[in-house]
């Protein structure tokens, strides 16, 4: 047998995973408790957490509370727990209740960083989101409101969400994903982001752009963009520790764009 959470056990061949322990929560919490935040997020298929990290539960505030060690429960006076939801046996809030758990208490990089991604796989609609933050009364939703409000479902990864908000911040407008076409139409490339109202990319090149085969597609696409007037700045997890060197660099790209193109 393995321990999932206090006096709860499941068959040893059993896979765990974070939606067991989930189910397992299910099984000693009140009634009207509902998985929610990140734990909500894995199980509906975005991997935020691990298998053993604790379950997030929401439960209203008149609801009494269990302590069982392994959950965390918030008990909130408006739920947001209604219409109500299941993914198995585990009952779950609803995607705004979802979307503000999963921001709440988090620096607002990191807010935004999830909210990015769960709506990049579809589990929540931003405007929605925002709206309904907008008209929400609890504690911590104001700087819900505010990822809510730079969160962007276009995102693909974390590093590029922080990449986005690093010259964001710097006063550099920039878009995400933005597909670069010749003056025909024809295909090019998809950049991670795209400085606005300039032909500069900034890509964030993750571990896997050292491989030897990756760097010739790499040197082969940033070929391809140049050649219809685009230069592109590459950010590594390294220079994403010295902020200003960033931006420098893609200031200075946008520069020496701005000269060119006179």
């Amino acid at each position: 047998m393995q321990r999932l959470l206090p006096g709860v056990h499941a068959l040893a061949e059993v896979p765990r995973t974070h939606q067991l322990r989930c189910e397992a929560a299910a099984l000693v919490l009140p009634p009207a408790a509902r998985i929610t935040g990140a734990s909500l997020a894995t199980v509906r298929g975005l991997p935020l957490l691990l298998a053993d990290d604790d379950v997030e539960v929401v439960l209203p505030e008149s609801a009494y509370r269990c302590r069982v060690r392994g959950v965390r429960q918030r008990r909130v006076v408006v739920p947001l727990v209604s219409p109500e939801g299941s993914v198995g046996s585990t009952p779950c809030a609803p995607p705004l209740r979802m979307a503000l758990d999963l921001s709440l208490g988090l620096p607002r990089d990191e807010a935004v960083v999830r909210l990015d991604a769960v709506a990049h796989a579809g589990l929540v609609h931003l405007d929605d989101v925002r709206r309904g933050l907008s008209v929400h009364r609890e504690r911590g939703v104001v700087a819900a409101r505010a990822a809510a409000d730079l969160a962007d479902a276009r995102a693909a990864s974390p590093p590029e969400t922080r990449l986005r908000l690093l010259l964001q911040d710097a006063g550099l407008d920039v878009t995400p994903q933005v597909v670069v076409r010749t003056a025909d139409g024809a295909f090019v490339a998809r950049v991670d982001l795209a400085v606005d109202g300039t032909r500069v990319a900034v890509e964030h090149d993750g571990a896997w752009h050292g491989h030897p085969e990756q760097l010739a597609r790499d040197r082969a696409r940033s070929d391809a963009l140049q050649g219809v007037g685009w230069s592109v700045v590459h950010v590594t997890a390294d220079m994403l520790r010295e902020p200003a060197l960033v931006v420098a660099a893609v200031r200075s790209a946008v520069q020496r764009g701005r000269r060119s193109s006179r």
